[in-house]
C-alpha cells in the first residue's frame, strides 16, 4: 500500500461519522439474535431469489421486519444454511461475512458452530453497551437517526426523524382507492376534498413534531410532475381515486406534488426545515423491490426547491439512472443536497459512481456520504466499512493524480462523513 493509501486510510479510520437515515430500534439498537443479522431483508431476499422457499424461515413469507416469523430464531437460521452458499457472490454476503467476522471473530457460519455462534450473538444482545461499542467504537457513529418509533431512545445519540408522508395516492402492494382508505383511517374521517387532505396532514405533522425530529421524509412517485397540480385538479383527482377510476401515472404525478407541496406548507408551522427526498424504488408485493424512474422528477423537484427556500432538501435514490440528474440538481439548486446510496445503489460498482458524480459537480458542503438504513446496529459496521474502502480509493487516486491534496482529501472525508449531515440535520 501506498503513502498516500495508508494516510487515507487512517484519516478513514478515524473519521467521525453521523448516519442520517436508519431503522434502528431508538430503545435497543441491537440485534436480538442471529436470526436478525443473518436474515436482514436484503440476505433474505437474494435467498428467496436462488431457490429458497418465501416460507422457510418465516411462516408469513415475508422478510422478519415486516411480519413475526413465527419460528424460533435459531431454527431459523438453521434451515438458511443450506441456502447460503448460493449467495456467496453478492455484496449482502460479503457484508454479512465482514460483520460475522470482524464483531463476532466467525470465519463461517456451520452446523458444527451454530449453537455456540447463536449464543454469542445472544451474549451481545443481553449487553446494554453492546450498540455502544459497535456504533461508537467499532465505526465512530457520533448520532443516528432512526425512523422507528417503537420506544423512548436509549441515548442522545439516538435521534428521531420520521418517514412516510402521505402524498401518493398508490404504491407499488395498492390501488388509489386503498391509499385513500389508508388516508380515512389516519384522520378519522373521508378525505373527500383538499381541505380535508390539508387537515390530516397538519394533524399528523403536529403530532409528529412532538418529537422534535431531526427530519421528514417522503417516497415521492417517480413521475412527480408540477403541471396539473392545483387544488381544483387535486379534488378531482381524489374524486377518481374515490371511484375507483383509472388515476393515470400524470394525475398521480401531479397529486404526487401537490401533496408534498401540502405537506411543507404543514411543516412550516413547525421548527423542522430539513426534508429527506427518496425515489427511485417500488415494492411489489408480497415484498419485491424494483427500480422506478421516470424523466421528469428532478426537474419537478428542482422547481419545488425553488420555490420553498426555506427548506433543506436531501436527496437520495435507488435507481443509478437517477446519479447525474440529481448531480446536477444538487450542483445548480442552493437548497438541495445529496445523501448515501438507497437500496439497489448500495453496491461498490454504484456506490463509486455517485461519489464520483457528487466530486465532480457539487460543492463539497452539499454531499453526505453515508447513511445506513440498517435495522440493528451490528449491520452498521460493514456498510460503512464498504463505503470507506471505495471513498479511500477514489480519494487516494485523486490524490496520486495530483488531481487533489491530501489535506483536501482529510477535509473532503470529515465533510463527507460527518461535518455535512450536522449542519443539514441541525444535530
Amino acid at each position: 500500500m501506498s503513502k498516500t493509501r495508508e494516510a487515507i486510510a487512517e484519516i478513514l479510520e478515524q473519521a467521525p461519522v453521523i448516519d442520517v437515515h436508519c431503522h434502528l430500534r431508538p430503545d435497543k439498537p441491537a440485534a436480538d439474535s442471529l436470526a436478525d443479522l443473518v436474515l436482514y431483508h436484503h440476505v433474505w431476499i437474494e435467498l428467496v431469489s436462488a431457490g429458497m422457499p418465501a416460507t422457510e424461515v418465516t411462516l408469513a413469507g415475508l422478510p422478519h421486519e415486516l411480519a413475526d416469523p413465527g419460528i424460533p430464531p435459531l431454527e431459523r437460521v438453521r434451515r438458511s444454511l443450506a441456502h447460503l452458499p448460493r449467495i456467496e457472490n453478492t455484496v449482502s454476503a460479503l457484508l454479512l461475512r465482514w460483520l460475522l467476522q470482524d464483531l463476532y471473530g466467525l470465519d463461517a457460519l456451520t452446523e458444527e458452530n451454530l449453537e455456540p455462534a447463536f449464543a454469542l450473538v445472544e451474549t451481545g444482545a443481553g449487553n446494554a453497551h453492546w450498540w455502544e461499542e459497535v456504533l461508537r467504537h467499532r465505526c465512530h457513529i457520533e448520532y443516528s437517526v432512526t425512523v422507528e418509533h417503537g420506544g423512548a431512545p436509549c441515548s442522545p445519540a439516538i435521534q428521531l426523524g420520521y418517514e412516510g408522508l402521505p402524498i401518493n395516492l398508490r404504491d407499488g402492494k395498492r390501488s388509489p382507492r386503498e391509499v385513500l382508505e389508508s388516508l380515512d383511517h389516519l384522520l378519522g374521517r373521508e378525505v373527500r376534498t383538499v381541505a380535508d387532505y390539508r387537515d390530516l396532514l397538519a394533524r399528523l405533522i403536529q403530532s409528529q413534531a412532538e418529537d422534535n425530529p431531526k427530519f421528514f421524509a417522503a417516497w415521492p412517485l417517480p413521475y412527480l410532475t408540477h403541471e396539473g397540480a392545483g387544488d381544483a385538479e387535486a379534488n378531482a383527482i381524489l374524486e377518481k381515486a374515490r371511484q375507483e377510476g383509472a388515476v393515470s401515472p400524470a394525475e398521480l404525478g401531479s397529486f404526487a406534488y401537490f401533496g408534498l407541496a401540502a405537506a411543507l406548507e404543514a411543516i412550516r408551522s413547525t421548527d423542522i426545515r430539513t426534508v429527506q427526498v427518496i425515489v427511485g424504488a417500488e415494492v411489489l408485493p408480497p415484498h419485491r423491490s424494483l427500480t422506478h424512474w421516470s424523466s421528469g422528477f428532478a426537474g419537478a423537484i428542482g422547481r419545488l426547491a425553488g420555490a420553498n427556500g426555506d427548506f433543506k432538501f436531501n436527496l437520495s435514490s435507488a435507481s443509478d439512472i437517477y446519479t447525474q440528474d440529481l448531480g446536477i440538481l444538487a450542483k445548480h439548486v442552493p437548497n438541495v443536497s445529496l445523501a448515501g446510496y438507497w437500496w439497489h445503489t448500495f453496491y461498490p460498482g454504484y456506490i463509486r459512481k455517485a461519489l464520483e458524480t457528487r466530486l465532480d459537480m457539487v460543492p463539497m458542503n452539499k454531499i453526505i456520504g453515508f447513511f445506513s438504513d440498517a435495522y440493528h446496529a451490528e449491520w452498521c459496521y460493514p456498510k460503512l466499512k464498504l463505503v470507506k474502502i471505495v471513498l479511500g480509493d477514489i480519494l487516494a487516486e485523486r490524490v496520486e493524480r495530483g488531481w487533489y491534496s491530501l489535506d483536501l482529501a482529510r477535509r473532503l472525508a470529515q465533510r463527507l462523513l460527518y461535518e455535512n449531515a450536522k449542519e443539514i440535520y441541525a444535530l
